[in-house]
């Protein structure tokens, strides 16, 4: 079975005000020696904590390490004064500093005014694939996807306490970056390379680990790694996405059209702006349709691939959730307009460390 590994960047938050709040040195440094499965790093901004899980080969080993690590990190947060934050972008405003590391360091000075307002946390997946040419023949075949797997995934409708509009404000703000979004389309695994080398002289992207395409290849594993998606507000929205990339990555036998990369972007903003009403472009047919109708498509035709992996059943049940409760940003506008923002304090410290599947 095709492994893969699921990357969650969390924010540390005031709990009153949901702004960011400058304690994950602590944390990491706190978590790290608590001796968990997986890996718990610090991330670009001081309010920001990143956990990645091993290498796995099921939903269910998936579910028990990101459930552990969501609970430890709460608990830190707890005794710490603060909440976790599985969102893409917080509600609150407030003040940041990069991370003092020798990397950190360098982005900043490459993104200039963005770096001290990029509260963005995302959700990355990696799916295994050994051979290079193959990773490049996944990578365009998930291409036309994206905007359909994004559709799914929003979860951060805020930005300075404000409502935005929008079902994933992180995509917008990801777009101030020169490479984020679509990757290209690529020939094989010399131009994909090619591609990079030259983005990395014009100083487009600082280095290969800090290119934002939306998709991209791992610089560090043979992996593909999806960096599309908003971090989840349960394990379990995770979890779905993981299941499903996996499925259209290794179904060598799913024809996809060419779509020019604008027109995928264009569809992208569509998605991240309206969620699930959104309207995109069919990767089959190459006709408009609906995110509703395209991820029932999806359905069908990774079903064999969902069956392999013994994942059919959960994705059937989560798919089912969402369309009963909606996706993360819907939950987070809802508990926002029910009890304010202590209501939806209330929804991020629950949710943290919850699984619907949990025992």
């Amino acid at each position: 079975m095709t492994r893969f590994g699921v990357e969650e960047e969390y924010f540390l938050l005031d709990p009153d005000s949901l702004a960011p709040a400058s304690s994950a040195e602590r944390a990491e440094r706190a978590l790290t020696d608590a001796g968990h499965p997986g890996a718990f790093t610090g991330e670009f901004l001081t309010c920001q904590l990143e956990y990645a899980t091993s290498p796995l080969r099921t939903v269910d080993e998936a579910r028990a390490q990101l459930s552990a690590a969501r609970t430890a990190v709460s608990e830190f947060a707890r005794d710490g004064d603060c909440i976790p934050g599985p969102v893409g972008t917080p509600f609150g405003t407030g003040d940041s500093h990069v991370s003092p590391t020798t990397r950190y360091r360098e982005v900043a000075r490459w993104l200039a005014d963005i770096a001290g307002g990029h509260h963005v946390c995302g959700c990355h997946i990696h799916v295994e694939i050994t051979d290079a040419e193959e990773r490049v023949r996944a990578l365009n075949r998930l291409r036309p996807w994206l905007p359909v797997l994004l559709s799914l995934a929003g979860n951060s409708p805020f930005w300075h306490s404000r409502i935005t509009g929008f079902r994933s404000w992180r995509t917008v703000m990801m777009r101030r970056l020169p490479t984020m979004g679509c990757p290209p389309l690529f020939r094989d695994h010399a131009h994909y390379r090619h591609h990079l080398d030259q983005l990395i002289r014009l100083r487009a992207s600082p280095d290969a680990a800090s290119l934002a395409w939306a998709a991209r290849l791992s610089d560090r594993f043979p992996t593909v790694e999806v960096r599309v998606f908003d971090t989840q507000l349960d394990p379990d929205d995770a979890l779905l996405l993981a299941a499903l990339v996996r499925a259209i990555l290794v179904a060598d036998d799913l024809a996809v059209l060419p779509l020019d990369t604008d027109l995928i972007d264009a569809t992208l903003w569509m998605a991240a702006r309206e969620g699930l009403n959104a309207a995109l472009i069919d990767p089959i047919t190459g006709e408009a349709s609906s995110a509703r109708m395209l991820i029932q498509d999806l359905m069908l035709l990774i079903q064999p691939y969902l069956q392999d992996a013994g994942d059919d059943a959960f994705v059937r049940d989560r798919m089912a959730f969402i369309r009963s409760d909606g996706t993360g940003a819907d939950r987070q506008l809802a508990a926002l307009h029910a009890g304010g923002v202590p209501g939806l304090a209330a929804l991020l410290g629950e949710r943290v460390g919850h699984s619907s599947h949990a025992a």
